[in-house]
Formats: structure tokens, sequence, C-alpha cells
């Protein structure tokens, strides 16, 4: 077992509370990547998570509605493609897609 340590510093596994930790790369932000050997869980130690504001939610829907590509709204507004991937899935979900659906309440005579 040549290179692998066991019981690093004390971490311990924040899914299972196992102690048997190795590390396991490093994530994108350049931080180090820990792998639980007792349940295979990956984490990052004290990762930082970047709440987006209503302000920027709003923005970003006042961008859809205008005719910029969804990089360049990612790219003015500062969130991830993916966050806004998952954005536009929600959006999508609260819009009804039944065509038959009349746009207007009012009925033909």
């Amino acid at each position: 077992m040549t290179g692998i340590q066991w019981s690093m510093n004390g971490l311990e596994c924040p899914q299972c509370g196992a102690v048997r930790i190795v590390k396991n790369g490093h994530a994108h932000t350049g931080k180090q990547r820990y792998l639980c050997c007792a349940c295979g869980h990956q984490f990052t130690l004290r990762p930082v998570w970047h709440r987006i504001s209503a302000e920027t939610i709003a923005l970003v829907d006042r961008l859809l509605t205008e005719r910029i590509s969804h990089r360049g709204i990612c790219r003015v507004t500062g969130v991830s493609r993916s966050w806004f991937r998952l954005h536009l899935k929600g959006l999508s979900r609260s819009v009804s897609h039944d065509l038959n659906t009349p746009a207007s309440s009012t009925k033909k005579a």
C-alpha cells in the first residue's frame, strides 16, 4: 500500500463518518479532493457555495427575453452554465406545454 495514506490528519467522511480517506486529485478550482474508501463518497474540505441572489435571477430572466446567447447571459451575470441550465429546466416545467390550450380565455362565437 505505497502512496496511500489512511486516516489523513484526522479527516472523516461527511457522508458516513469513516476515517479511511485518501487524496483523489484536485477540483477545477484547484482545491484538493478526497475519497472515502468505505462508502466511495468524494468530497472537498470547506467547499465554497455561492448563492445566486434574487436580483441576479431577475436579471437572467430579463436577459432571456432579449436576443442574447445563453453563454452570453452566463458571462454577463456571472452564473455558471450548469446553474443556468438547471434554471432553464425549472422555467420550462412551469410553462404549459399543451399546444391545444387557447391563448386567451375568450370564446369564439
